[in-house]
């Protein structure tokens, strides 16, 4: 009977064991992959708010692929509020572990970004001057992410964007 009894208890303290590492292990943030969680379709949804004006609701398409040179190519459709959709073209390529440069297609400059975790940060100069401080965090299960960006002139920011991206796995 005692045998049975530590059996119970000890096949308890398993499972209370396995309940908190799963717990720890859902909380734990994914490490970020930036090729992996772009390739294929994402799609964003969020507000953009700027100084002077009413805030804008955004939404993105995105289809990026991997390229044998280990460049990541993404197409993307930017709908801000009633505005006509624009498509821009991103290029993405990691330099040395955690450092990223590219382009994109209505940038002034290349951009410049690093990976640290599960958020990766990237700066560039749009083509009208303004300077974009943009924050991808992925959330845990990596298969969303948030990104604030904060669009500055002079120092000082004009614009903030948040917005959730997720993949579409299967579309």
């Amino acid at each position: 009977m005692a045998l049975l009894h530590l059996r119970g208890i000890a096949g308890l303290a398993l499972l209370v064991t396995s309940a908190a590492l799963h717990a720890q292990s859902a909380a734990t943030p994914a490490r970020f992959d930036p090729a992996a969680f772009f390739t294929g379709l994402t799609e964003s949804e969020g507000t953009l708010s700027q100084i002077l004006t009413a805030d804008r609701a955004t939404h993105v398409t995105t289809f990026g692929t991997l390229q044998r040179s280990g460049e990541m190519v993404l197409e993307q459709d930017v709908q801000i509020g009633d505005q006509p959709s624009r498509h821009r073209t991103w290029r993405l390529r990691e330099t040395t572990p955690g450092h990223f440069t590219g382009t994109i297609s209505d940038a002034a400059d290349d951009l410049s970004g690093t990976l640290s975790g599960n958020t990766l940060t990237l700066t560039y100069t749009m083509d009208n001057h303004l300077g974009v401080h943009q924050v991808i965090t992925v959330n845990p299960g990596g298969q969303s992410a948030r990104n604030v960006m904060r669009i500055r002139r002079f120092g000082i920011t004009v614009a903030r964007l948040e917005e959730t991206i997720w993949r579409r796995v299967g579309r």
